[in-house]
């Protein structure tokens, strides 16, 4: 019996002391320990009280926004022109060479998109690495801010702010 009641409460010790860990997938998609996807400003807001976590996610969100923005402004430049090539090959029969520049246009931001596009996960998957250590090694104890000596009518002393 005595060992039945030290095993729960080591048990129940041990699930006292764990924490709601996040997990992110390679799209830079942020889920907590449910497996619910939390949107960007939850995950901003668990990792406000930690700058370097908090940078590092703001970092890779903005390459993922401006990755996104490149690759799909590229696709877009592309199809149209290709549509538009088309159309007035139809029409008129003849294709004008200077319309092939829109192509590379659109292969150039497609070709710039792609190193942005790859890095931005990476940024995310570390900052969410770190706000784990941070939840997993939580700060305990007090920091003492200052400390004085006062001296009055009454005696001496030490002032200590924490």
């Amino acid at each position: 019996m005595k060992k039945i009641a030290l095993l729960t409460l080591l048990i129940f010790s041990f699930l006292g002391f764990s924490q709601e860990a996040i997990t992110c997938k390679n799209n830079g998609s942020v889920f907590n320990s449910s497996k619910q996807k939390l949107s960007s400003e939850e995950v901003r807001n668990l990792l406000k009280d930690n700058k370097e976590a908090l940078d590092l996610y703001n970092v890779g969100k903005t390459k993922q926004t401006l990755g996104n923005i490149l690759l799909y402004g590229g696709i877009s430049t592309v199809v149209i022109n290709h549509l538009l090539l088309v159309q007035n090959a139809k029409n008129k029969g003849d294709i004008n060479s200077s319309r092939n520049i829109p192509y590379i246009i659109g292969g150039g931001l497609i070709l710039t998109a792609i190193p942005i596009k790859l890095g931005f996960s990476k940024k995310i998957k570390k900052a969410v690495s770190l706000i784990n250590d941070d939840l997993k090694n939580p700060k305990t104890g007090f920091t003492i801010e200052s400390t004085s000596f006062i001296s009055n009518s009454n005696g001496v002393g030490f002032s200590i702010t924490f």
